[in-house]
């Protein structure tokens, strides 16, 4: 999603890249187990203790069960924007409260893919996820965008429309830069 600013003209690139990265299908748990275990144990426990004991005292598991949902639930911070403004970008989320990371499109090096390969259990072929990552000149931390890990096809998408973005900003890879004429 591209936003532009209201007082610009249809020649102007957009100011705003909304980066909204769909997560990898089954992510959410991601392990062996099933996603469905937490919710089969509590209705097994509560329907045995209404079943021996009472069923005051079922209702104990289920409301454990919501504290637990309540207490391990993210907080969405929303998606991510790039806002390019005075040769810069700055990188922050739309709902969150840590201040936003800017990086001179000067000292911007490169926007490259981070790959990570699992194996799959029990014969399983491997599963990749990939993040943008966004490589600073004096910084050997990058900027990954999004945090989450997401599908290749997904991060492929994104990878193309943030260099095209940045480009139309005037950003140029470092290895695409020309190299300063020694006299």
């Amino acid at each position: 999603m591209v936003r532009r600013d209201a007082d610009e003209g249809g020649s102007a690139p957009p100011r705003e890249l909304v980066i909204d990265a769909a997560s990898a299908p089954g992510d959410s748990s991601d392990g062996a187990g099933s996603a469905m275990a937490p919710f089969a144990m509590t209705a097994l426990a509560s329907g045995v203790l209404a079943k021996f004991v009472s069923l005051t005292v079922a209702l104990v598991p289920l409301g454990l069960a919501v504290v637990f949902l309540v207490v391990r639930r993210k907080s969405s911070e929303g998606r991510f924007v790039l806002r390019v403004e005075d040769g810069a970008v700055e990188v922050r989320r739309e709902r969150g409260a840590s201040p936003p990371v800017r990086i001179a499109l000067a000292d911007l090096v490169d926007v490259t893919l981070d790959r990570q390969t699992h194996q799959g259990a029990r014969g399983a072929s491997a599963t990749e996820r990939v993040r943008l990552a966004l490589e600073r000149r004096d910084s050997d931390a990058p900027v990954f965008v999004p945090e989450e890990r997401v599908t290749p096809i997904e991060a492929q998408e994104w990878y193309g429309k943030v260099r095209v973005f940045l480009r139309k900003h005037g950003w140029v890879p470092d290895d695409e830069r020309e190299a300063p004429a020694v006299s």
